[in-house]
């Protein structure tokens, strides 16, 4: 197993890509920030997509048992 990414095939590195954009989602999803991710969706390859939408279920599982922001009150 080689851990440079570069020397993997374009198919490989095609999924990492989408899997990459799948965890922004929901990255993005936990800390409320301005996200649709249809439009994310849209963005990535045909054949890829419910490679995406798999993705993105897994890490929206994940993200559940993670941390959020701390809460800070804004001083006035």
């Amino acid at each position: 197993m080689t851990y440079n990414l570069a020397e993997l095939p374009s198919e490989e590195m095609d999924k990492i890509n989408v899997d990459l954009a799948a965890a922004g989602v929901a990255f993005k999803e936990r800390y409320n920030m301005p996200v649709i991710a249809e439009m994310v969706e849209r963005e990535q390859p045909q054949q890829l997509r419910d490679w995406f939408r798999e993705r993105l279920g897994v890490h929206r599982a994940i993200s559940v048992n993670l941390s959020r922001l701390p809460y800070e009150p804004k001083l006035k």
